[in-house]
């Protein structure tokens, strides 16, 4: 075996090749670092690129969905909406041509976008020209063309290759980061390798440095536990972002607030495997929070309904905890201790100001319960409370979109989209289907006596009699000024003509409390049309009931008429 002596000659340039060996890992490492970075932000460029893809059709569908409101409805407010879209559907159209100017091909498909959003906005505006000039009516018999889908369908097409072959680009970006990675991966294990070898034969040369060595060794081995330890950590944290990413685009999608708590229960089951816990939701009243869903195995039992001031995060509006680390106060609503180990965690659901539920986990700190893990919990709250808080405001839009504000009846909307339905399923079934236009006898001249505000009021209490006097499988809309119709489906005529006696007679007599006054009676004249005896069609319906109102009020008014169509 060589002497210690004989080993000292070889110690310098041994040094010497590891250092060099280390240098050139670490050249290696920081140039991995570095192209990594720049893989990243070509994958951030190509998601931006797809982004602005998806912000040049949504503002494309926005001003076609301004324009169409406008078609049907004539509001002004509509078509300002339009002119304020169009620009940005440009603009849109501009950021992104100028996102992928360092790619010919993809620069190309970017112009080609913009050329047909262009196209569909130039669509769109000769619609309206067309409103403005020859009327509603023309501009919806101009749609039923199909330039308008054309258009679209070119676009989206468009749109589609695009983001295809940015995907392909991502595709390829991908396998070649994943390429260098291994190879730098590679250099960093052999240049590091090699050195730790040399240190080692250099180790075994100095018996005089044996105490130093073993030391060393000593703070070797922890220091890999640690590095160990502290890349199980990161590996954990990489995982948990991925999960709440992948949850929040998912939670983004959800159409109801059943499938959002059914999504958060299987997320934070994935995250706290060994943890369990429910998702409650505040009832409008405010005065009390009830289960809306349960995941897992949790810890301790907590109440399926309960006020609000049994949870100290629902009093205090802040992440409430307990635990061997966190000595807080137990809420009431969770069960007696049952393990020393057991920790809580209640995160409020809250959003624009407003408390909208709570959700609360619980497990053993066996199950490795840390910050991190009550972090990623707190995170999911914040994203299921503005999920929450956008489903009722979704709702609340999707009732305020179907119903008159006035009379609370359905809105012509409505009509339109339900009649049609309605007469193809009684077609299928061989059954009647019935129309009524019910019109208020000279409501202007009852509101040139009493003013507009008098004239809604007795619109309303118009709306209110419909509603009480139609079944619920019936459609009562206000059609359009005094004007209601009500759509019967099963009905036939002799049973129509009853329910229109009825109502005539019922509004007939009705009376209208108006600041301290009695105004009335007030009549109304209704025309009766029957499927399939005065038509087949929505559009031969409306039109042969409008007649016999218009027969009605010919007649005298204060009537019922049938079509004679």
């Amino acid at each position: 075996m060589p002497s210690s002596d004989r080993l000292l000659q070889y110690r310098t340039p041994a040094f010497l090749l590891a250092l060099a060996l280390l240098v050139g890992v670490g050249a290696a490492a920081i140039w991995g670092l570095v192209q990594f970075s720049r893989s990243e932000r070509w994958v951030e460029h190509t998601y931006e690129v797809l982004a602005q893809i998806e912000r040049v059709e949504a503002e494309v569908r926005r001003a076609e969905s301004e324009a169409r409101a406008y078609r049907l409805t004539s509001d002004p407010a509509h078509y300002a909406q339009y002119l304020a879209a169009a620009p940005l559907v440009r603009q849109r159209a501009d950021a992104l041509v100028a996102l992928v100017a360092d790619n010919p091909a993809q620069t190309s498909r970017a112009h080609d976008i913009g050329t047909r959003a262009r196209l569909r906005l130039r669509e769109l505006e000769s619609l309206i020209q067309l409103q403005r000039t020859h009327g509603a009516e023309a501009a919806i018999a101009a749609t039923r063309s199909g330039e308008g889908a054309r258009l679209m369908q070119a676009l989206i097409e468009a749109e589609s290759a695009m983001r295809d072959a940015e995907s392909e680009l991502l595709r390829e970006r991908k396998q070649a980061s994943d390429a260098r990675a291994r190879w730098v991966i590679g250099i960093v294990v052999v240049g590091t390798l090699l050195p730790i070898a040399l240190l080692g034969l250099l180790m075994a040369g100095l018996s005089r440095e044996n105490r130093r060595v073993r030391e060393l060794e000593r703070e070797a081995r922890e220091a890999m536990i640690e590095l160990e330890r502290i890349a199980v950590r990161r590996d954990r944290l990489s995982e948990q972002r991925r999960i709440l990413g992948t949850y929040t685009g998912l939670l983004q999608s959800c159409q109801n607030l059943g499938e959002a708590m059914a999504l958060t229960g299987r997320v934070v089951d994935e995250l706290l495997p060994d943890a369990g816990g429910r998702c409650y939701v505040m009832r409008a009243s405010q005065n009390l929070v009830e289960s809306a869903g349960t995941f897992g195995s949790p810890a301790t039992p907590s109440e399926d309904l309960m006020p609000p001031e049994h949870c100290w995060a629902l009093r205090r509006g802040q992440v409430h905890r307990t635990d061997t680390g966190h000595t807080g106060l137990r809420c009431a609503h969770v069960g007696p201790t049952a393990h020393s180990d057991e920790w809580t965690l209640c995160v409020p659901l809250a959003a624009h100001g407003t408390t909208l539920g709570l959700l609360h986990v619980s497990g053993r700190a066996s199950t490795g319960s840390d910050e991190a893990q009550a972090d990623a919990v707190e995170s999911i709250g914040e994203q299921l409370s503005q999920t929450m808080a956008n489903l009722q405001l979704r709702e609340s839009l999707r009732v305020q979109s179907l119903r008159d504000p006035l009379t609370q009846l359905y809105n012509r909307r409505y009509l339109e989209e339900n009649l049609f339905r309605e007469l193809q399923r009684c077609e299928r079934r061989g059954l009647p289907l019935t129309v009524m236009m019910l019109d208020v006898d000279h409501f202007k001249r009852f509101n040139d006596e009493n003013g507009h505000a008098a004239g809604d009021a007795l619109l309303a209490r118009v709306g209110e009699v419909l509603v009480d006097l139609t079944r619920g499988e019936d459609i009562a809309c206000r059609y359009g000024g005094e004007e209601f119709t009500i759509i019967l489906p099963e009905a036939n005529l002799e049973v129509a003509t009853r329910r229109a006696e009825e109502i005539r007679a019922a509004i007939g007599s009705l009376s209208v409390i108006h600041m301290r006054r009695v105004l009335g009676p007030v009549t109304v004249s209704i025309g009766v049309a029957c499927f399939p005896e005065h038509g087949g069609s929505p559009e031969r319906l409306l039109a042969a009931a409008d007649s016999a109102l218009y027969r009605a009020k010919g007649h005298g008014r204060n009537r019922v008429v049938i079509s004679a169509a």
